[in-house]
């Protein structure tokens, strides 16, 4: 099985992936990782997906993997199943603060999650729509439980999330 997560930074998918990969006795690709191994990481920590694809085309040869990294919805890689890990803004902005994450930065992550940023990637890129899965007020064990669990029985939809309101100000009236 085929297997990629991706999501906002904070939402949970290196931890998710990782107890994902043991439940489904799978190999784990961490993208980050190869990107920082392969030198394609920028010191204002920009990739070039192009060679990152490039550098990822060892996965077409594989058949059973769990593959996580923010940037897997930039590129097209072999997948049976794509989840977009989905967080609240508000508790995706505390995890971030304790990841010293800089202002900036911490504004664009959450301003990605609240436009549904990876979701529309994935519809864009792969071509089909992902599998959403809010993880605000689960632990990675539960989040892991619940994939193993929609990879088994080939489900095709799991949370429906949407976060626009955050765009209103909070008391319309």
């Amino acid at each position: 099985m085929r297997v990629i997560i991706t999501g906002t930074p904070g939402s949970g998918k290196s931890a998710i992936a990782k107890k994902l990969s043991h439940a489904l006795k799978a190999e784990l690709v961490d993208i980050a990782l190869i990107a920082r191994e392969k030198g394609l990481v920028s010191k204002n920590h920009e990739v070039d997906i192009l060679k990152l694809s490039k550098a990822l085309s060892f996965m077409k040869g594989k058949k059973h993997f769990v593959a996580e990294g923010h940037l897997a919805c930039e590129m097209k890689l072999p997948a049976d199943f794509v989840f977009v890990l989905r967080c609240d803004p508000e508790v995706l902005s505390r995890r971030l603060k304790r990841r010293n994450y800089p202002k900036k930065k911490l504004e664009e992550n959450i301003m990605a999650e609240i436009l549904d940023y990876c979701t529309q990637r994935v519809l864009a890129v792969y071509r089909k729509k992902p599998l959403e899965l809010d993880t605000s007020s689960r632990t990675p064990e539960e989040c892991a439980r619940i994939l193993s669990a929609a990879v088994k029985n080939k489900k095709k939809t799991l949370d429906k999330v949407d976060y626009s309101d955050y765009l209103l100000p909070k008391k319309i009236f």
